[in-house]
């Protein structure tokens, strides 16, 4: 995130953001890469004991799990486990 993120808010797009990490060069909004995105989440609080429902902990643990994620990208993956 940059100094202007800090300053005016962020406003990428989450799902764009997690493309980016979890695609493979598919576009900017690859139903996959979401896909492995949210299979991976799910992996991760299962490893750390944290059930999708706890909103907070989820956050903090998913960013915990790969710190390129944004605050807003992994609020997004958190609510699709949510689902």
């Amino acid at each position: 995130m940059s100094f202007k993120d800090l300053i005016v808010g962020d406003h990428r797009n989450p799902r764009e953001e997690i493309v980016a990490i979890f695609g493979e060069h598919q576009g900017a909004d690859d139903p996959q890469a979401i896909a492995r995105a949210t299979t991976w989440a799910q992996g991760v609080l299962n490893t750390a004991g944290i059930p999708a429902d706890k909103q907070v902990e989820a956050i903090a643990e998913i960013r915990r799990a790969e710190p390129r994620l944004g605050l807003k990208s992994a609020t997004h993956l958190a609510s699709l486990l949510k689902k």
